[in-house]
């Protein structure tokens, strides 16, 4: 996966985190606490979602495989937000409902959206609204 995926509209900033070992899990936290404040969201959702982050990171460094975690600016209609994708691979042939689900439980409320895009092999999309606009 070379760029960002999702339904929605991406927007500058657009980053992208390679994910390799333990320290990464730092840097993708700091960077998507950059992107959220560079998209106005206000201290308590940039947390969230770099917890979401860095949970993120922590699952694909268990396969034991380099990912690439991009961080982008989306938009819907009026709302802006930040969403998290990488591909994941390692859940080719697992039922979505299932993915989803074991995503629900690890994020719990730090996310307002999770989407399985089977057609990118699949990737993971994770969505934060900005609760600001």
């Amino acid at each position: 996966m070379s760029e960002a995926l999702g339904p929605y509209k991406v927007r500058p900033p657009v980053m992208s985190v390679q994910v390799e070992d333990s320290m990464d899990v730092m840097i993708i936290h700091d960077t998507t606490r950059h992107v959220t404040s560079l998209l106005g969201f206000p201290p308590i959702a940039r947390a969230q979602l770099a917890g979401a982050a860095s949970a993120l990171s922590e699952l694909v460094l268990k396969t034991g495989e380099l990912h690439t975690v991009h961080i982008t600016g989306i938009e819907h209609h009026n709302r802006i937000g930040a969403q998290l994708s990488t591909e994941a691979k390692w859940l080719a042939g697992q039922p979505v409902k299932n993915i989803v689900a074991g995503l629900r439980s690890k994020l719990g409320n730090l996310i307002d959206e999770v989407i399985i895009d089977e057609d990118a092999g699949p990737a993971i999309i994770i969505i934060l609204w900005n609760p600001d606009n």
